[in-house]
Formats: structure tokens, C-alpha cells, sequence
């Protein structure tokens, strides 16, 4: 069987006991990022530049693996009520002040993983960024799977929309710093167009 766009949903969450989530009913299909997260550099260490039986290797150090990685998609604007909730989200995640969509007040997800394996992600300098997490799962007809993206953050002025004969898309551009993991399940949450 080949799975296709068709098959897949995309759901936003935040940091709450009972996480919040928005499920996009109108995704492009398009989404696109990494399946893992960034590792070290390995440095070659040589004596005094020549390559001997001394020769090894060393990990270099965590600022490869901190830096977020990008993670995009597009959505179809028809749902004026829908796409009201992702724009107040977007907006919540960069004005720390307005954290609320459909009277729902969204949590941060900035410090909940540790992209190192041990040590819990800082949280930003910045206190008007936040982040959420994305869960992107497709149904096989079997055993469905995804991934999850943890502490995504979408700065406002990289996100950007398109107009067309056919339709208008918004282009939402975020910088995974989180873990990254495969899913076989959305988690479970309450909707914030409840």
C-alpha cells in the first residue's frame, strides 16, 4: 500500500497537564522535516598533522546538537473560524502577554525535552517566544505512524501567506529545538475549538 497526503493529519499541542491541541482540518499535505535530531562533529586528532596509528577521533562540542532545526507546512485558509485559532496560536507563541485561543491559555513547551538526552532544553531569553509541539501521524490502515517535533517555535514574520487563482495557503516556517521522535498515536488532549 503507499500512503499519501491524504492519509496524514497535523496537530499543534502545548505544555499543559492536559495538553491543548488545534488538529488542522486544512493542511496543503506538504509537511516537511527532519526524522532525527542534530549530533555532535566528529574531530580527527592527528600528531602534529600526520596521520599515524595514534590517530583518533573526538566528539566535538553541543552547539550542533542544541541548533533547532526547520520544520514546515502549509495550511489552506477556507475555515475563517479554524484559521482564526492557528493565527491566535501563532500569535500567542511570540507576545508572552496574549497567551489564548478560544479562551484556552496555552503553556510553553520550550523546556519539556532534552535534546541532549539528559539535561532539560533552557528556556529562551526572550520571554514573549514560546513553543509547542507538532505531531504529524498518518494512518496506514494499519498501525499508524508520525513524528513528533518538540519546542517548535514560529516566529511571526517567517510565516507567510500566498495568494492564488485557486486558493490562499499560509506557509508556517518553524525552528525545531526539542526532541524528534517517531509516533505511532496523536497524545491525548483537549481541543481548543471545544
Amino acid at each position: 500500500m503507499k500512503v499519501t497526503a491524504y492519509n496524514a493529519k497535523i496537530r499543534l499541542y502545548d505544555s499543559t497537564a492536559t495538553p491543548l491541541y488545534l488538529e488542522l482540518d486544512f493542511d496543503v499535505g506538504n509537511f516537511s522535516g527532519p526524522i532525527g535530531t542534530p549530533r555532535n562533529e566528529e574531530k580527527l586528532v592527528l600528531n602534529r598533522g600526520v596521520a599515524g596509528t595514534g590517530m583518533h577521533y573526538v566528539k566535538g562540542d553541543d552547539y550542533k546538537v542544541m541548533e533547532p532545526v526547520p520544520v514546515s507546512f502549509g495550511y489552506f485558509l477556507q475555515d475563517v473560524v479554524q484559521q482564526t485559532y492557528l493565527y491566535h496560536w501563532l500569535l500567542a507563541m511570540n507576545d508572552g502577554l496574549t497567551q489564548t485561543v478560544n479562551s484556552h491559555t496555552l503553556e510553553s513547551t520550550e523546556a519539556d525535552s532534552q535534546r541532549d538526552g539528559s539535561t532539560a532544553n533552557p528556556v529562551f531569553a526572550d520571554t514573549n517566544k514560546s513553543t509547542c509541539e507538532i505531531e504529524w501521524l498518518s494512518n496506514t490502515g494499519g498501525t499508524d505512524f508520525g513524528w513528533k517535533y518538540s519546542g517548535v517555535y514560529f516566529p511571526l514574520d517567517q510565516q507567510t501567506f500566498a495568494e492564488a487563482e485557486s486558493d490562499i495557503t499560509l506557509t508556517l516556517n518553524g525552528m525545531c529545538y526539542g526532541t524528534i521522535t517517531a509516533i505511532t498515536a496523536f497524545t491525548s488532549g483537549t481541543s481548543v475549538e471545544a
